[in-house]
């Protein structure tokens, strides 16, 4: 099924990331004629394969009957409180637009968590730039007792794009990676791919730079009450859903070294010179 989406938020980084994959899934998007303009400059290759992939919102485009059968669905960011951050960083809205052309008919929410590069000036960039700074220093960061749940931007818009072309009626659904990582070991996978990227802009490497590490070995999960005392976002909502849609459901295919070389790639232009 073909898409029209509206932008609701259309300079948020994600409704930018969302547009980039779902643009060449052959989803129209309808923003402001002042967004179209950002969209345009910051979109030129995507646009070059498909120019009617954006369009300017007109007061009447909810209202002209489309004869393509295509749907209309408003694409909403919804940033959480500072005392909800920790069940989601932020939300994502795909909202079936009502009678009067308003974003207030029946949708999919989606629950982003340790989505990777993370947002500017969120709190997980924020503890990027403080290991990025330890790393450089040659130092050990300090450190929570925390878990994550990384994945990757490109997997998660590779979800929506499907959502876009087939929405859902009344439906939450939290997205996250499947594997769990300490911060520890979150740490050690930055702290060597830092290391390596300046070891190649200084040309000084030295065999533990070019040493393979392996992934942390699977351990015991303490369970509290019978439960797991870190549980992951329940992602068998999601899977089902694009299983039925797209017969592969939820597999984040983006290792999380590839990952974390886009969040350093993102933070190291003013530093690592």
């Amino acid at each position: 099924m073909s898409a029209r989406c509206v932008l609701v938020h259309p300079t948020h980084p994600i409704s930018h990331a969302i547009f980039a994959k779902a643009a060449l899934e052959g989803v129209q998007f309808l923003a402001a004629p002042d967004a179209c303009d950002e969209l345009q400059r910051c979109h030129a290759g995507v646009l070059a394969a498909v120019p009617n992939a954006l369009m300017p919102l007109r007061v009447d485009d909810h209202d002209v009957e489309n004869p393509h059968g295509q749907s209309l669905v408003h694409l909403l960011i919804d940033t959480p409180a500072e005392d909800q951050r920790h069940q989601a960083e932020l939300r994502v809205r795909i909202v079936e637009s009502t009678a009067k052309g308003d974003p207030s008919g029946d949708g999919i929410t989606l629950a982003l968590h340790d989505v990777l590069p993370p947002l500017a000036a969120s709190r997980h960039e924020r503890m990027f730039k403080s290991w990025m700074e330890a790393s450089r220093a040659g130092s050990q960061p300090p450190m929570e007792d925390e878990h994550f749940h990384w994945c990757d931007l490109n997997d998660v818009t590779a979800a929506i794009a499907v959502m876009l072309r087939h929405p859902a009626r009344n439906a939450t659904y939290h997205v996250s990676g499947r594997r769990r990582w300490t911060a520890d070991e979150t740490w050690q996978e930055f702290h060597t791919l830092v290391q390596r990227t300046l070891a190649g802009r200084t040309g000084m490497f030295s065999t533990e730079h070019l040493t393979t590490k392996g992934i942390p070995a699977v351990q015991a999960v303490a369970l509290v009450d019978g439960e797991a005392k870190h549980s992951r976002p329940d992602l068998e909502p999601l899977h089902a859903y694009l299983t039925e849609t797209n017969g592969e459901g939820w597999r984040p295919k983006t290792s999380l070294r590839q990952s974390l070389m886009m969040v350093i790639a993102r933070l190291s232009e003013p530093q690592l010179s």
